[in-house]
C-alpha cells in the first residue's frame, strides 16, 4: 500500500456517493496489510476526508461511521508512544465530538503506556487529557483518569498541570470525583505528591459532608486506597476522617439516610483493615462492632459487603488473633449465621459467602499454632462439629460455580493438621475426591486435585489411601482412564 494509493481513496472519499465503498476498501486493504507504511497512518489519521464521514450528520449512516472507526483503530494500533509527532496524529481524535472516537484515542495511548510506562509524552497532549476527565461518557473518562495516573507520577509539581488540575475543582460531581482519583492514586505513590495536591485531597475529605450521599460512597471508596500507604494514613488521620465515618455510624439513628452509607463506610474501614488490622480492630470498635451487626443482619442488599469487610479484617494472622481476642462472642454469633445463611442465600451470595470464608480460613506464610488454634475453633462453631460433612452436599451440587467455591474452601481448611483429621473422617469424602467419574467442570476437576495434592503430602492417612492419593497426583488433574476394550473370539 503506497501514498498514491492513499491519496486516490481519500480523494474518493469526498465524493459522498462513493464513501461506503472506499471505507470498505481500505479497511480492507489495511486489514490484509502485515505491516503499515508511516506516511500512509499519518496520512488517515491527519485526513479531514476520514472525518468527514463521522461528522456530516446529514449524510453519514452508521455503517459509515464505523467503517471510519475502524480505519482509525487500525491506524492507531501502529502508533508508539514515543512518537515525537503523537500530538498531532491524535489531537483531532481527542476533541472530536464522537466519544467513541475520543475513547479510541485515549485507549491507544493507555495501552501503549501500560507497555512503556516511563515514556516521555508532550506537555501539550497531557493538558488534551487532562480536559479529557471532564467528559460525561465514562468510556472516555476512565482511561483519560488511567493515563494521568501514570503520565503525572513524576510531573505533578509542573505549574502547569496542577493549575490544570485544580481548574476541575468546579466542576460537577462526575468530574470532581475523576479528579480526586487521580489525586489519590499520584498521592500514594510519595509524601511530595501528596503534598502537591493537598488542595484536591482536602476538597475530597470536605466532599464527605455533602449531602449526597452517592457522592459520599464514591469519594469513601476513592480514599480508602490512600490508606494503604502510611504517609495517606497519617494525612486521613490528621483531617479526622475516621472520626468523621465513625461518629456518623454512631448517629445512624438520628440520620436514618445515612444507612445508605453502610456499605460504602464497611469497604472504606475493611480495605484499611486489610493492611492495618490493628489500626480498625482495635481503634475503632464502633465500626467493627457494625461490621457484626451488619453480618448478623441477613439483609441482601448489605451481606455482599459484610463477607468482604470480614474477609479484610481477617485476612492476616495478625487480623484473626486481634478479632478473636477482642470480639470471641461476636464471632461466634457470625460462624452460626454463615452456617445458616451458606444453606438458604441464594447461589451468588453463597459463592461470595464461601469466598469470604476461604479468604478468613488462609494464612499468609506459616501459621503460628495459636493462629491454628483460633481457626479450628471458628470452623467447629461454623460446622456444628468435627466433619466436613455439611461441606460435602455442596460438593456434589450440580452447579459448578458452587461446587468450586466451596472446594476452594476446603483446600483452604487442609493447610492445617486439624483440616485434614477432619475430612479424613468425613464418611465417603475421600472416595468422593478421588472417583474421577463423578466430575466434568474443568475448574472443579482442577479444584479437586489441588486438595488432593495437599493431602498426598500429608501423614494422616493409612499406607493404601497414601498410595492412591499419589497416584492421582502423578497423574494430573484431567487424566482420564482409557476403555479396555475385550476381544471376543468370533466377532
Amino acid at each position: 500500500m503506497g501514498e498514491d494509493w492513499c491519496v486516490e481513496k481519500l480523494e474518493n472519499l469526498r465524493i459522498k456517493e462513493n464513501r461506503t465503498e472506499t471505507l470498505n476498501e481500505i479497511r480492507s486493504r489495511l486489514n490484509v496489510q502485515s505491516s503499515l507504511e508511516n506516511i500512509v497512518t499519518d496520512k488517515l489519521l491527519k485526513s479531514s476526508e476520514i472525518y468527514d464521514c463521522l461528522e456530516d450528520n446529514t449524510n453519514v449512516t452508521s455503517e459509515q461511521s464505523d467503517l471510519a472507526i475502524d480505519i482509525l483503530s487500525i491506524c492507531m494500533n501502529q502508533l508508539t508512544i514515543n512518537q515525537t509527532d503523537l500530538p498531532s496524529l491524535l489531537e483531532r481524535s481527542l476533541q472530536h465530538k464522537n466519544p467513541k472516537v475520543r475513547s479510541l484515542a485515549l485507549n491507544t495511548i493507555l495501552k501503549e503506556l501500560l507497555r512503556h510506562p516511563n515514556a516521555s509524552v508532550a506537555e501539550d497532549l497531557i493538558l488534551v487529557i487532562i480536559n479529557c476527565i471532564e467528559e460525561h461518557e465514562t468510556s472516555v473518562g476512565a482511561p483519560a483518569v488511567e493515563i494521568l495516573s501514570i503520565l503525572l507520577a513524576g510531573k505533578i509539581n509542573k505549574r502547569q498541570f496542577k493549575e490544570a488540575l485544580l481548574s476541575k475543582l468546579n466542576q460537577n460531581d462526575i468530574v470532581r470525583c475523576r479528579l480526586y482519583e487521580v489525586a489519590v492514586n499520584l498521592s500514594k505513590i510519595s509524601p511530595s505528591n501528596l503534598s502537591e495536591l493537598e488542595e484536591i485531597l482536602n476538597s475530597a475529605v470536605e466532599a464527605l459532608e455533602n449531602n449526597d450521599i452517592l457522592l459520599q460512597v464514591n469519594v469513601l471508596e476513592i480514599l480508602s486506597s490512600l490508606a494503604g500507604q502510611n504517609h495517606g494514613l497519617v494525612f486521613l488521620e490528621q483531617k479526622q476522617v475516621f472520626e468523621k465515618i465513625s461518629n456518623r455510624v454512631d448517629e445512624i439513628e438520628q440520620n436514618p439516610l445515612d444507612r445508605l452509607l453502610i456499605p460504602g463506610i464497611m469497604k472504606f474501614f475493611g480495605k484499611i483493615a486489610y493492611s492495618q488490622p490493628q489500626k480498625i480492630i482495635t481503634g475503632y470498635p464502633k465500626m467493627v462492632l457494625c461490621l457484626f451487626d451488619c453480618l448478623h443482619s441477613a439483609d441482601p442488599t448489605i451481606l455482599p459487603t459484610a463477607f468482604d469487610t470480614l474477609a479484610n479484617l481477617a485476612y492476616s494472622q495478625q487480623g484473626k488473633l486481634l478479632l478473636e481476642a477482642n470480639y470471641e462472642s461476636h464471632l461466634r454469633q457470625t460462624f452460626e449465621d454463615f452456617f445458616s445463611y451458606l444453606r438458604n442465600l441464594p447461589t451468588e451470595m453463597k459463592n461470595r459467602a464461601f469466598n469470604a470464608l476461604e479468604v478468613v480460613f488462609t494464612c499468609q506464610g506459616e501459621p503460628s499454632a495459636d493462629v491454628s488454634k483460633v481457626l479450628q475453633k471458628w470452623y467447629q462453631i461454623l460446622a456444628g462439629g468435627q466433619s466436613l460433612q455439611f461441606l460435602a452436599d455442596f460438593c456434589r451440587n450440580p452447579f459448578p460455580d458452587i461446587k468450586v467455591a466451596c472446594l476452594n474452601f476446603i483446600r483452604a481448611l487442609c493447610r492445617y493438621r486439624w483440616g485434614i483429621v477432619a475430612l479424613k473422617y468425613t464418611a465417603g469424602f475421600v472416595e468422593y475426591l478421588i472417583d474421577r467419574k463423578v466430575e466434568f467442570d474443568k475448574d472443579a476437576k482442577y479444584a479437586k486435585f489441588e486438595i488432593i495434592e495437599i493431602l498426598s503430602e500429608s501423614n494422616v492417612f493409612d499406607v493404601q489411601t497414601q498410595l492412591q492419593l499419589k497416584k492421582y497426583v502423578n497423574e494430573g488433574p484431567y487424566y482420564v482412564q482409557p476403555i479396555v476394550e475385550i476381544a471376543v473370539e468370533g466377532v
